[in-house]
């Protein structure tokens, strides 16, 4: 029996060994297939990311655990010989900082009275920039003494303890960054000197952000401080990335409360111009700002910690750079406004040519033996002081516009930097966007040049033309050649501006720009055998204007068609009627034009007078009627030849044609017309002079004693011989122009 159960024990183990063995063999092949899983798994970049990310959290959160006993060993390692360094090093970095700030107060104040003016500087863009630039250049020079006081107190009163010496250096340098930040933000956002700020925030807004921002700088200064501290005392890695990710993290929701508790001020200046303005690009600009700029900060927070968790290169100044793009691009913006005013287009009606031009104005009158009134005087070169800056308004505000955008451009650059982003490099997307962005801006630039320079010469020729009067009915002066001809060569310029800049943005590109011309070859040729009526358009239309055939403005006859030229564009022009109608004529149908708008023009008018006028007294009087109407101070000017008499030039059966005529300016003619018909009229009228009246005289083969009537046969014979007579032409009336024909 004990054999027997001792078999069974036996086989029931030999039976279990076997069952394990067999669950060991199965479960070998699927932990070897677990671990291949993984590895295949850490191979890829996000997951070999999140591994790592996570591993160094893990670290991290294990130092920051034991941060207070590394701290205490830190210091405790460095102390030698001397347990009490710290405190003894902070009662001298005190020390120099209080004899430091008493220099840089003297300093300050010695400087602003030697280098600031006393008197107020000018309203001008160029004078503020200038007493800015004066007033933070004496500030540096202050710092540099806020240095020398500091260090000069430092090392006479250090000891030579080397971890006393590295925290009196770290706790100057992060003084004197702080110090560096108070001049910048002084000069950009001038809190307390409103006459000179550039931005255009008031003083309440100014004021605020600027203690914000230091109170951020100061915050984040001594964050960093000591985070550069603890690593000069040998504090464990995870320290250091602990108190930088904080850092960062406190730095980041600093500046995003400073943005949400200045968003007013801050999307007006950014968009330029009140909330809730006209324009939709401020309308949206002002809507948007504020979330990009938290989400930006809220991305810079996280990359930062996770380069400074994965012990990389660090990225803190990503936080920091739109504010420093901004103090950049003010300060970029600040300087070439400078060049703008002091060298490219000095102002003209700045104090010191207005009194320049006063002065000069003075002695020109005292040269001629007056007596300059000093008020008169200024206020003349005030006025054209002002009205020469006028002119050259437009010019100033497209360099202005330039300025902003190269300055806007040069913050981008820096904040694509502190990403690692290089936008000089042709190799990238960005660098290729870059290079797009200049030939674009250049070419922006060369087409508002261009049509400012044209507009502004368009503009001065018709002003010289002095325009077309409302009551001339045919004729009118025109406008000059050259304003005919510049709004056509304006468009040919815009049009090769534009042409010419695509062209290189797609070369930019990458696109091959020598097919595009190939076709465009094969394209012309194909319009020049299609549209032979366009080319001929086009090429009539360039020499009518070569050869001066017609100007706008001016009125022609084209023999189907008449009107004042409107519009002339490459192959045809728009002439209007007198009447009112428009019509537009292709250049390639004109076959002759006739201009009444050039030189002069002479109006003939005639007269139907009776046969018993003395002609020579009628000579006489419309002589001395001509003559009086060249000494009129309203129609004088307007005769170019006075009223003539031309004498008899016809005979009719009842009267005598008596014509004038009179020279004028194209257009003047027809007014002058309605007043030599009337003084005429008057004249005749006081001098016993009678128009001629149409009459007809009927002979009849009849006794004169005969009492009988005409019968009605008889009436109408007599009537049909004299109505020839009475249908003749209006031209023969005595009060009608008989040349005139329009």
């Amino acid at each position: 029996m004990g054999k027997l159960l001792q078999h069974r024990a036996g086989g029931r183990t030999a039976g279990i060994l076997a069952s394990a063995v067999a669950i060991a063999a199965s479960a070998a092949p699927a932990a070897a297939q677990n671990a291949t899983a993984m590895e295949m798994a850490a191979d890829k970049p996000l997951v070999r990311l999140g591994l790592e990310l996570r591993a160094a959290l893990g670290n991290t959160l294990d130092a920051a655990a034991a941060m207070p006993s590394m701290i205490s060993a830190a210091i405790a390692g460095q102390a030698g010989d001397k347990p009490d360094w710290l405190a003894a090093t902070l009662l001298v970095l005190a020390a120099a900082l209080i004899a430091g700030s008493l220099a840089l107060l003297a300093g300050e104040r010695w400087l602003f009275a030697r280098l600031l003016p006393p008197r107020p500087p000018e309203p001008t863009r160029a004078a503020r920039i200038s007493r800015l630039i004066a007033r933070a250049f004496a500030m540096v020079l202050a710092l540099a003494l806020f240095y020398g006081a500091a260090l000069a107190v430092a090392f006479l009163l250090a000891s030579h303890h080397a971890a006393g010496r590295v925290t009196l250096l770290i706790g100057l340098q992060s003084v004197g960054i702080l110090l560096l930040l108070r001049i910048v933000l002084t000069a950009v956002l001038s809190p307390w000197n409103g006459p000179i700020r550039m931005l255009a925030l008031d003083d309440a807004s100014a004021a605020s952000l600027y203690r914000w921002l230091m109170a951020t700088g100061a915050v984040s200064t001594l964050a960093i401080a000591l985070h550069e501290w603890l690593d000069a005392m040998g504090l464990d890695p995870g320290g250091h990335r602990l108190l930088a990710i904080l850092s960062v993290g406190l730095t980041c929701l600093m500046l995003s409360a400073v943005a949400v508790a200045h968003r007013g001020a801050l999307g007006r200046l950014l968009s330029g111009g009140p909330a809730g303005g006209d324009n939709d690009r401020r309308r949206m600009l002002q809507r948007v700002w504020l979330p990009l700029l938290l989400v930006y900060f809220l991305a810079a927070f996280i990359v930062s910690s996770g380069r400074l968790l994965l012990e990389r290169e660090a990225a803190i100044g990503l936080v920091g750079a739109p504010v420093l793009a901004g103090v950049i691009w003010a300060a970029a913006y600040g300087l070439m406004v400078l060049v703008i005013d002091r060298l490219l287009l000095p102002r003209l009606d700045s104090t010191d040519r207005q009194t320049q031009r006063s002065e000069d104005l003075a002695r020109a009158e005292e040269a001629a033996g007056e007596h300059p009134d000093s008020d008169a005087v200024a206020a003349q070169a005030t006025a054209e002081a002002v009205e020469a800056e006028g002119e050259r308004s437009p010019y100033r505000d497209l360099l202005d516009h330039g300025a902003a955008i190269l300055s806007a451009v040069i913050a981008l650059a820096y904040v694509l930097a502190r990403w690692g982003i290089d936008p000089r490099d042709k190799s990238s997307i960005v660098g290729n966007l870059f290079e797009i962005g200049v030939v674009t801006f250049l070419a922006y630039m060369c087409y508002r040049a261009v049509q400012l320079t044209i507009d502004r010469q368009i503009n001065r020729e018709r002003a010289l033309s002095g325009g077309r009067s409302e009551e001339m009915e045919v004729g009118g002066v025109g406008e000059s050649r050259l304003a005919t001809l510049l709004p056509i060569f304006r468009h040919f310029l815009l049009i090769t501006i534009v042409v010419i800049g695509g062209m290189i943005v797609l070369s930019q590109l990458g696109i091959d720009i020598a097919p595009l011309f190939a076709g465009a070859g094969v394209v012309g040729l194909a319009v020049g055998f299609g549209a032979q009526t366009l080319i001929r358009d086009i090429f009539s239309g360039a020499f009518f204007l070569i050869d001066d055939a017609f100007r706008k403005g001016e009125y022609i006859d084209l023999g189907s068609v008449k009107g004042t030229v409107e519009k002339i564009s490459i192959r045809s022009m728009q002439l209007r009627h007198h009447n009112g109608p428009l019509n537009t004529v292709p250049f390639g149908e004109i076959k002759h034009v006739k201009n009444f708008s050039r030189d002069w023009a002479v109006m003939k008018l005639a007269f139907r007078v009776t046969y018993d006028t003395d002609v020579e007294k009628m000579r006489k009087l419309i002589k001395k009627f001509g003559e009086g109407l060249m000494q009129h101070p309203d129609y004088g000017p307007k005769f170019l030849q006075p009223v003539k008499s031309q004498g008899v030039t016809a005979l009719e059966d009842s009267a005598m044609i008596v014509r004038v005529k009179f020279m004028t300016r194209p257009g003047d003619q027809f007014e002058l017309r309605k007043v030599v018909y009337s003084g005429i009229r008057d004249l005749c009228e006081a001098n016993g002079i009678h128009f001629a009246h149409r009459e007809v005289t009927v002979r009849v083969a009849q006794d004169p004693s005969d009492p009988r009537q005409f019968s009605d046969a008889e009436k109408q014979a007599i009537a049909g011989a004299v109505r020839p007579l009475l249908d003749q032409p209006a031209a023969t009336n005595p009060l009608t122009d008989a040349s005139e024909s329009r």
